[in-house]
């Protein structure tokens, strides 16, 4: 389940926590308009149980969670986890960083700070870029 926090002068306010249902049964027709095509196999993430969708990459998703793996090894499940766990904290945190300076704008009457937080932004992006070229890499090698 995806929360969506937005930060008020005196804490945080939950917006959603999930999509409503009409979404979620608009994105699935809009997968399946799309050419994906709708699996037998449920969303693994606790309380989801919404069904798997594989598009045409051959990627399977789930209407709301978006990307799932599917493991055949605990080897497998062990190098997607380091991967995909390392970047789901970065777009957690880059989320939050985000959030963060969005709240700032128009409350501080100092930009320094401001610029602090865009140059976590910066490092964030570059770790991912820096992940991107090392999984390519190992892609080509192993072709």
């Amino acid at each position: 389940m995806q929360i969506w926090l937005k930060r008020k002068r005196y804490g945080w306010v939950v917006i959603t926590s999930r999509p409503s249902r009409d979404r979620i049964v608009k994105k699935m027709a809009e997968l399946m308009k799309a050419g994906a095509v709708m699996l037998s196999e449920t969303c693994p993430v606790k309380g989801c149980n919404l069904p798997l969708f594989r598009l045409k990459s051959g990627e399977i998703v789930c209407p709301v969670h978006g990307k799932i793996v599917v493991v055949g090894s605990e080897e497998e499940a062990a190098e997607v986890t380091k991967k995909y766990g390392l970047a789901s904290v970065l777009d957690k945190l880059e989320d939050f960083v985000i959030r963060t300076i969005d709240s700032m704008i128009g409350e501080t009457s100092d930009p320094s700070l401001i610029i602090e937080w865009l140059e976590v932004v910066e490092r964030i992006e570059r770790i991912k870029k820096m992940i991107k070229e090392k999984t390519r890499g190992q892609r080509r090698a192993s072709q």
